[in-house]
């Protein structure tokens, strides 16, 4: 096929169609000096005067034009509504054809009004590239002065240009055609391009000036779904799939040439919409072309039945689309490998399931005195459980199901998990139940592994302090109220719960309960002091957090389906299963 058969031509009246097909109210056109504002946000430098001097040169027009009528009449009601169609009564026409074949109105003109669609911009970016000379002052400058410019012959040189260039797009219809072919099937097509992947802006609001009156209120999407025949346009626009597939792909490549954020399009499409209009210049522009060639994209699906690459991914050779296109059927899914690739998932890379509150702030201040920051910055998130007997239960059958179940969903979605708990009730028994669980996520790997449960030998407390130190901040909390000894430290140290006994230690001579988790901030000042006797590197919390910091920073979430599988398999998540073997038939 030839390359001028694969290019759309212009249909007779397509402006005409547009309007009496009521095809402005998903996305209205814009009157002269909407349109102006329009391409000016989008970094296209336009004016009123030049957008009609532009059309008075058969370069560039609107979809249609007005006139006031001579008497007073109700204004032209779109949809048009019987006995009211302008165009009929000759106050309206169609500006689409070429060559032209009415009078363009000087820009002064008030009495008359020119309609454009916004999807216009990108002919309309060509043609004022066309017709826009840059010259470079500095080379005439820097010029051996004994050699004087010919003006004549440059002005001379740049006139004829500029007329070779306006003969040839003036009789072009290609991109006229697309910018009208992307109109006609604006409200069906166009509120899918108004999104986020996940929610889309339906429209159909009301406009009006001095010669039209747009009302949309009564127009509902859904019914224009229902009742959508897409071979409609085919035989306007004497579609062929050669064509379609032409116009899509300039479309495509336009904007993605001339959007300066195109290599972040799979992170700009899950943006809502209202973020995405805060765009400046060219950003703003490839966001109209992009609309444009979704639309023709969803066009092409309903007529020929096969979806065409997303008009980011059709220049340029693909040999691997990450994520997988299968995963883009599930937004959600697709958004989080999205996120990933960019570093902006806020999903914890590691989950420390401690005890209590007072576990919580001894993590946070040694990360933040110690380390230097908040656990955040390493992606760690610490999870308070309350008690040994939230994560272990206290029914006989299954008591361990529900904190393992945690264990496994959470490493499901390759958050690693550690559990820290106190020597108290089933902690040890917790310990062992680990080893055995398998995990109903993946058949590869257990829940979990045995390191990654550590259960203090006594009590965080007693674990990571001496009763010495242990007193010491119990004085200090205490403000001499009371006073406690090494000794009665190390009997309570010595019982079978002995974070329990040291609580009925304080409360009996204090006569108050003992506030863990001031108790804890002491202990760790003291545990930071240059005067501590202890090194602190030989404490075991801060080996326990370093080996934290260590597997949360070796976790890098997954860019691919195939890369998570691939880490669901591994052994740092849990400990691989061997795999059953098939016994022989004899």
């Amino acid at each position: 096929m030839d390359v001028d058969d694969k290019l759309l031509t212009l249909p007779v009246n397509a402006g005409r169609a547009i309007v009496e097909a009521g095809a402005v109210i998903a996305c209205p056109l814009l009157g002269t000096d909407r349109f102006v504002k329009y391409c000016r946000e989008r970094g296209l430098s336009v004016d009123r005067e030049r957008l009609i001097r532009l059309e008075r040169l058969g370069l560039f027009a609107p979809v249609f034009r007005v006139r006031t009528p001579k008497k007073d009449t109700p204004p032209f009601y779109i949809p048009v509504r019987k006995g009211n169609n302008w165009f009929t009564k000759k106050w309206a026409w169609d500006t689409t054809g070429i060559p032209l074949a009415y009078k363009v109105p000087d820009h002064k003109d008030k009495t008359r009004e020119g309609y454009y669609s916004i999807f216009q911009i990108d002919h309309l970016y060509i043609i004022l590239q066309e017709m826009t000379l840059q010259v470079q002052m500095d080379s005439y400058l820097d010029r051996n002065e004994e050699r004087s410019i010919d003006w004549q012959k440059n002005g001379e040189h740049w006139m004829q240009y500029a007329k070779s260039r306006m003969e040839s797009l003036r009789i072009h219809e290609y991109r006229r055609s697309v910018a009208l072919l992307c109109q006609f099937v604006s409200n069906r097509y166009f509120p899918k391009t108004q999104g986020d992947l996940r929610t889309i802006q339906v429209g159909g609001g009301h406009y009006s000036d001095h010669w039209i009156s747009v009302n949309g209120f009564d127009w509902n999407w859904s019914e224009e779904v229902q009742n959508w025949n897409p071979q409609i346009v085919e035989r306007l626009f004497e579609l062929i799939p050669e064509k379609l597939h032409h116009a899509y792909t300039g479309l495509a490549v336009a904007q993605a040439h001339c959007d300066p954020i195109e290599r972040w399009y799979q992170l700009i499409q899950f943006v809502s919409v209202s973020e995405r209009k805060k765009l400046k210049g060219d950003a703003l522009r490839a966001e109209t072309v992009r609309a444009g060639a979704h639309m023709l994209r969803l066009l092409y699906k309903d007529l020929y039945g096969e979806e065409l690459p997303h008009p980011n991914e059709v220049s340029g050779t693909i040999m691997t689309h990450i994520p997988e296109l299968p995963v883009r059927q599930d937004p959600r899914r697709y958004l989080e490998f999205v996120v990933n690739r960019f570093g902006l998932n806020p999903q914890p890379k590691l989950s420390l399931i401690v005890e209590g509150q007072s576990e919580e702030v001894a993590v946070q201040k040694i990360f933040e005195k110690y380390f230097g920051v908040h656990p955040g910055k390493y992606g760690i998130e610490i999870i308070v459980l309350g008690s040994v007997d939230v994560a272990t239960g206290s029914k006989k059958e299954d008591r361990f199901r529900a904190i393992l179940r945690l264990i496994d969903y959470l490493h499901h979605h390759q958050t690693i998990t550690f559990l820290v708990l106190d020597n108290e009730n089933y902690a040890e028994k917790l310990k062992r139940e680990v080893r055995k669980s398998k995990s109903i996520h993946s058949k590869q790997r257990y829940v979990t592994r045995p390191e990654y449960v550590r259960i203090w030998k006594d009590a965080f407390e007693f674990d990571n302090f001496s009763c010495s130190e242990i007193a010491a901040a119990m004085n200090e909390l205490a403000q001499g109220y009371a006073s406690f000894t090494t000794a009665e430290v190390t009997a309570c140290k010595k019982d079978p719960n002995p974070g329990s006994c040291l609580q009925r230690l304080y409360q009996k001579k204090v006569q108050y309960g003992l506030q863990k988790i001031k108790l804890c901030e002491i202990l760790i000042e003291h545990m930071m002091s240059p005067n501590s006797r202890r090194r602190i590197e030989n404490r075991p919390i801060i080996r326990l957090l370093e080996r934290v910091a260590r597997l949360a920073a070796r976790n890098p979430l997954p860019t691919m389906h195939e890369i998570w599988e691939k880490n669901q398999a591994s052994k740092y998540l849990g400990k691989k299963r061997k795999p059953v073997r098939r016994q022989k038939r004899t």
